[in-house]
């Protein structure tokens, strides 16, 4: 049945999944430009308890159970208490109008589907955009959950060479006046990391692969041709390209210069080979031949 609201189709929103350090923020980016796609930051709907506090864990410690009188209004002010984990969160006011999400979770049963489409019907109505969306509105993990929450969304998967994606994520979090063993420290906790995302995303792609809804990109090939896959990604989505998508407002480490518009760089393609060491890449060259079949890749490349 459809679910037509204010113009936006709430059964086909378009999600961008993955790992970290794939490219998707560089995407993202990328076809926000178009005229009718938007996409809602991460929300962290749900997370594996390790990694995160998701919302749903933050809900059941502040709020219990969302059928209780007043659940609404005990949600509404944890949403924007700033209390809940990611970017967004921080900056709820400035993304979200607070009575428009309540008023479109007015009535309804509260659940997580009902809270994240109301957060999606929102923030794309306050853009003027007609097509709702998401970029890892929750772990790969929980993937599944999109499709059951709305069986007709769009999925895109983005995907990178699971070396450059290690290098890039061990040097994010790693600060000049750490020591030696701080820094050892964190570079294991992130190999761990990436080999569990390489093999799990690799598993995610072999079960989605043959859905009509489905599509993998990779880093690679958005970076050195990004025209061609641009015009194939809005095929998929069935909306128009736009020209401004190749040179869109730049402010990620993928880009050129931060707050301009010059495109994307393709010396990111192989700065990882001149900060791995022999071990790691022999150790993921090994690991992960699965995932190197499954995502294109090879063990020379």
């Amino acid at each position: 049945m459809s679910n037509i609201t204010d113009g936006l189709d709430a059964n086909r929103p378009v999600f961008i999944i993955g790992g970290s350090r794939t490219g998707s923020e560089m995407l993202k980016t990328m076809l926000s430009e178009s005229d009718v796609l938007d996409f809602v930051d991460e929300l962290f709907l749900l997370c594996p308890a390790w990694l995160h506090t998701d919302m749903r864990t933050n809900i059941r410690r502040h709020i219990g159970t969302l059928d209780q009188p007043g659940a609404i209004d005990s949600l509404i002010d944890l949403l924007f208490s700033k209390r809940l984990y990611g970017w967004f969160w921080g900056v709820a006011d400035e993304q979200l109008d607070r009575e428009a999400v309540r008023k479109e979770m007015q009535g309804k049963s509260l659940d997580m589907r009902t809270i994240f489409l109301a957060i999606m019907l929102v923030h794309a109505r306050g853009r003027g955009k007609s097509c709702i969306g998401a970029k890892f509105p929750l772990h790969y993990s929980y993937a599944d959950k999109l499709i059951e929450w709305f069986p007709n969304c769009r999925l895109i998967h983005t995907t990178r060479f699971p070396k450059a994606v290690y290098a890039s994520q061990a040097a994010k979090y790693l600060i000049s006046d750490q020591s030696y063993v701080e820094k050892l420290y964190l570079r294991f906790k992130q190999f761990v990391h990436i080999n569990i995302q390489t093999a799990w995303t690799a598993r995610i792609h072999a079960r989605y692969r043959n859905m009509p809804n489905y599509l993998l990109v990779r880093y690679e090939d958005v970076v050195q041709d990004s025209e061609a896959q641009l015009r194939a990604i809005c095929q998929f989505l069935d909306v128009e390209f736009d020209s401004s998508m190749l040179a869109p407002e730049q402010y990620g480490s993928s880009f050129r210069n931060p707050g301009g518009s010059a495109g994307v760089k393709s010396d990111s393609l192989e700065r990882w080979r001149g900060e791995l060491s022999a071990v790691a890449s022999t150790w993921f060259d090994t690991m992960h031949r699965f995932a190197y079949k499954k995502f294109g890749y090879h063990v020379d490349r």
